[in-house]
């Protein structure tokens, strides 16, 4: 177990070596992310009790609309209230979470972050978290709607998305019905480019304060969790996906917030 609360180079050098190995074995990309979501939320723990340290662990994927999966490209449409969605835009999909709540263990459940298109600019703006994140990675908001422009970012390496007091953070959303409610303290996620252009966010919701010199000690970890999820990035980039259907207007009135 590696204790938040006291999380050093050490601690990050074990973190990373089992990050690296989540790769094998696994029977796809979302596999993959799934098992560093549960990696990151049972191991990152107070040796002590056992009490886990983040609330919430999920991992994020960016990719082309028409390469979602039919019934995220379908939630996704929900959320463009009726406007239709171009083909090449790129959306912002969960691919894996876990945490406290048992209906944070299937993305599936996710009442807003199943699949988030991203058509411009100015709709990544009014993303404040969103927004933050790629502000802080080092990543124009351009080059995340682009992703042909991505792939030769790839071999970069990227900063981290850190919020340190997250109940007086405006880019942390939900502070009275989750911030608040869980006792959700910091804020880090890391993230990358992989070849393919798809970018990868990893973001922990801790319920134990995380100063930025911790918070810095995630960014080796982005490598780490790249390693792992590297090589099914390629095969599902080339993977058609069968024709999502049509949401109808009642659908569309009843999407989640």
């Amino acid at each position: 177990m590696h204790d938040l609360a006291t999380f050093s180079l050490d601690d990050m050098i074990g973190c990373g070596a089992m990050l690296r190995g989540l790769g094998e074995g696994t029977r796809s990309m979302e596999d993959t992310a799934v098992r560093v979501a549960r990696a990151l939320y049972e191991s990152l723990a107070q040796p002590a009790t056992g009490e886990r340290c983040c609330a919430l662990v999920r991992f994020f994927e960016t990719t082309r609309f028409d390469a979602l999966a039919p019934e995220r490209r379908t939630y996704a449409q929900r959320r463009a209230i009726g406007e239709p969605i171009a083909p090449e835009t790129t959306c912002l999909h969960l691919l894996a979470s876990a945490g406290d709540e048992p209906s944070w263990n299937d993305p599936m459940a996710s009442a807003g972050h199943l699949a988030i298109p991203l058509p411009s600019e100015e709709a990544i703006a009014q993303m404040p978290m969103i927004a933050r994140f790629c502000a802080q990675l080092g990543l124009t908001t351009s080059s995340v709607l682009r992703p042909e422009r991505f792939t030769e970012l790839a071999e970069r390496t990227y900063d981290v998305f850190h919020v340190e007091h997250a109940e007086e953070s405006p880019y942390v959303p939900a502070r009275a019905s989750f911030v608040s409610r869980y006792g959700i303290r910091s804020v880090v996620g890391c993230g990358g480019v992989l070849p393919t252009g798809q970018m990868f966010a990893v973001l922990l919701f801790s319920k134990v304060h995380v100063p930025l010199s911790v918070a810095q000690l995630f960014r080796p970890l982005a490598l780490a969790i790249k390693l792992a999820v590297l090589p099914w990035s390629f095969v599902e980039a080339d993977e058609p996906k069968a024709e999502a259907p049509r949401a109808t207007r009642e659908e569309v009135a009843s999407c989640a917030p």
